[in-house]
């Protein structure tokens, strides 16, 4: 009896339980949608056809609010658009930036960079005019200003992002670094659509005939920073500086009879197993111990990565020129580095993987994605991982050169981890006299890593550190002082650049 007067009180108590948690339409909670929209939100709604912004089609918003990117003191921007910029505020606030061009005439021009506004929008239309998407029919009396020098949030851009995301970038306030231009030294300015390479991909720099600022000199290099606007006829994204001030010139002048000495550049560090995903973000880090224009002589990058799985299998019958999964190319054609400062090869500009800092600042000679493409002249296959993380043995080589053959020495190179199959049957990866391999046993000839006394190598990357070797090179004397040592430092997601070049041991160029 017990147990059956048990039981029908937990159905009873089941019942109560479910009724009680079925919703009726008087325990919805009542709230007032937001009266203002985000650019992200805003942009969404354009699908190639004019929006005429309704309540309706702004989801009962009537306003947008941001900071003003624009400067029109230069000259240099299309004439009546204030362009405003704002962040979504929705979980992590991650890839929301957006920028949006707003017509409001002559008044666009008394407003600067810094200044929020917010700008009634309710009955303007969505649209693009001249290949720029943005708001017309605005009076400037719907704009109202409500603060003055907002900290600007500023995008880092490349030309490989803002060409495989163009509508992202668009109306949004960056910097592009490392800009290599291909100019008439002394004589081409900068007016005009002028293509450059930062690295990562070809994209354009915009300036008008009515800038201020038209008849500065287009240099090798600079950093560029200003407005994403597409092209008017391509709508391909080009990068408007705003004002004299968004063109600086980066690039240093180096006397092409000065010749190259034998290690005119070393491998100081590199980041082979990043946190979250190695695909892209793996990179490496040189110092130049001379002053070097890769535009006067080119220089040449490869990395090994012999895993049992990689293939060919095998000694590597073609050397550093192996490909498949064994090597990947890298050619330096572009850019200037100051003796003693540090330069890098690799994927994303970015410290630590996914979501880290921008280290575009940094001197970036090449920025490509292995992943999706293969590496320059056909050798190496796309690859998720560049740098190996462990097991056999992976080296990086870097030659001062862009005919490499079987034989030819690099400029520097290291292994690190294991061994495998990267010497035999008289092939193998060429090596250079540094501090840790020497091209001749007395008299015996080793050019290559495993024959011979050629046997150094680091030990295995640690999960999100950054290798860094340190040592001393003495440039007058052309040689190691101190020997290089593999050491690691944690790299976290907000990390600054500081954390891989000012450490404690750091590699020195001294002389």
């Amino acid at each position: 009896m017990k147990k059956f007067i048990k039981i029908h009180l937990l159905i009873l108590c089941a019942l109560v339980t479910t009724f009680a948690s079925c919703e009726r339409d008087s325990d919805f909670v009542v709230g007032t949608p937001s009266p203002y929209i985000s650019n992200l939100d805003l942009k969404k709604l354009y699908q190639g056809n004019d929006v005429v912004l309704t309540k309706e089609a702004l989801r009962e918003a009537s306003f947008l609010t941001g900071q003003v990117t624009s400067d029109h003191s230069g000259h240099n921007l299309p004439p009546g658009l204030l362009f405003v910029q704002n962040l979504r505020r929705a979980g992590n606030g991650i890839d929301s930036l957006r920028g949006i061009a707003i017509n409001i005439g002559e008044a666009a021009a008394g407003y600067v960079p810094g200044d929020s506004v917010t700008v009634k929008i309710e009955g303007g239309v969505l649209k693009r005019v001249d290949g720029i998407l943005q708001i017309t029919g605005v009076s400037s009396a719907e704009v109202k200003k409500v603060a003055s020098n907002v900290r600007l949030l500023r995008t880092p851009l490349s030309a490989a992002t803002m060409l495989a995301k163009p509508d992202n970038f668009e109306g949004c306030y960056g910097v592009l670094n490392n800009c290599n231009f291909e100019p008439n030294i002394g004589i081409e300015t900068i007016e005009g659509v002028k293509s450059l390479n930062d690295g990562s991909g070809n994209i354009e720099m915009h300036v008008n005939n009515s800038a201020d600022f038209k008849s500065e000199k287009l240099p090798w290099t600079a950093k560029v920073t200003g407005l994403v606007l597409p092209s008017a006829t391509t709508r391909v994204p080009q990068i408007w500086p705003r004002i004299k001030s968004d063109f600086f010139a980066t690039s240093i002048i180096v006397d092409p009879t000065v010749p190259l000495g034998p290690h005119p550049a070393i491998i100081t560090g590199y980041f082979a197993n990043p946190t979250s995903t190695d695909a892209n973000y793996e990179y490496i880090q040189f110092l130049a111990t001379q002053d070097l224009d890769f535009r006067q002589k080119n220089f040449t990058v490869y990395t090994t990565n012999n895993a049992g799985a990689s293939t060919p299998t095998g000694f590597p019958l073609e050397g550093w020129n192996t490909g498949g999964l064994r090597t990947y190319r890298f050619d330096i054609t572009k850019g200037t580095v100051a003796k003693g400062t540090f330069f890098y090869v690799g994927g994303f500009k970015q410290i630590g993987g996914i979501g880290s800092t921008d280290i575009s600042g940094a001197n970036w000679v090449v920025s490509k994605l292995y992943n999706d493409v293969p590496g320059d002249q056909g050798i190496g296959d796309k690859t998720s991982n560049l740098l190996a993380n462990s097991g056999n043995a992976a080296g990086i080589a870097i030659f001062p050169t862009s005919n490499v053959g079987k034989t030819t020495q690099p400029a520097d190179v290291i292994f690190f981890a294991g061994t495998g199959n990267v010497f035999g049957n008289g092939v193998g990866y060429s090596i250079t006299n540094n501090d840790q391999y020497s091209t001749m046993s007395g008299e015996i000839a080793q050019p290559f890593f495993l024959q011979g006394t050629n046997t150094n190598r680091f030990g295995s990357p640690v999960d999100s550190e950054f290798s860094y070797l340190g040592g001393v090179y003495d440039a007058a004397a052309k040689k190691w002082t101190t020997k290089r040592v593999h050491k690691t430092v944690a790299v976290a997601s907000k990390s600054p650049l500081t954390v891989i070049e000012a450490m404690s041991g750091v590699t020195k160029v001294v002389n």
